[in-house]
């Protein structure tokens, strides 16, 4: 799905390792790679990993990486995105990705198979609020990285190619 505006941003402050990886498109279809798109990446127990899209240097037509590009995403880190305004987000709870809204709902509310747990509320948000600061795939809801809890430096990178 192509982005409409940025959907994340990455978010200063105090929180997870930003941990990168060099995802590659095996899905046979093409994708959206636009910067700060949020994309669900399929992981094991039919669990998404949440990511968010850095870039598009390694494809061939920006904006769009076809079948067997690859791409950088943002896979830990705190992020900050759009959020559904008709609801509230208290802090520590699980905010998920509604991908037919681009923007992070509830649990309530993410109700299709394309919708994943983003991660933790890092900040309150009211229901006014337009905007959510998230660590991606933290929480009990979220895919569990295997380098959440072993990392201790404040940037990592590592490669990956994960089918789509």
């Amino acid at each position: 799905m192509a982005a409409t505006a940025l959907e994340g941003q990455m978010w200063g402050g105090s929180g997870p390792n930003q941990t990168q990886w060099t995802y590659t498109n095996t899905s046979g279809g093409s994708l959206s790679d636009t910067y700060g798109e949020i994309i669900g990446i399929p992981g094991d127990a039919a669990k998404r990993i949440a990511a968010m899209v850095l870039g598009d240097t390694d494809v061939t037509t920006p904006g769009t990486i076809a079948a067997n590009e690859k791409t950088q995403v943002l896979i830990e880190g705190r992020i900050r995105v759009p959020k559904d305004t008709s609801v509230s987000f208290a802090q520590g709870r699980t905010a998920w990705w509604d991908y037919s809204a681009n923007k992070a709902s509830n649990a309530a509310t993410a109700a299709t198979a394309d919708d994943f747990a983003l991660g933790r509320v890092a900040l309150a948000a009211a229901t006014a609020d337009t905007k959510v600061v998230v660590d991606l795939n933290e929480g009990p809801d979220a895919y569990k990285l295997a380098s959440s809890s072993s990392s201790s430096s404040s940037s990592s990178s590592s490669s990956s190619s994960t089918s789509a």
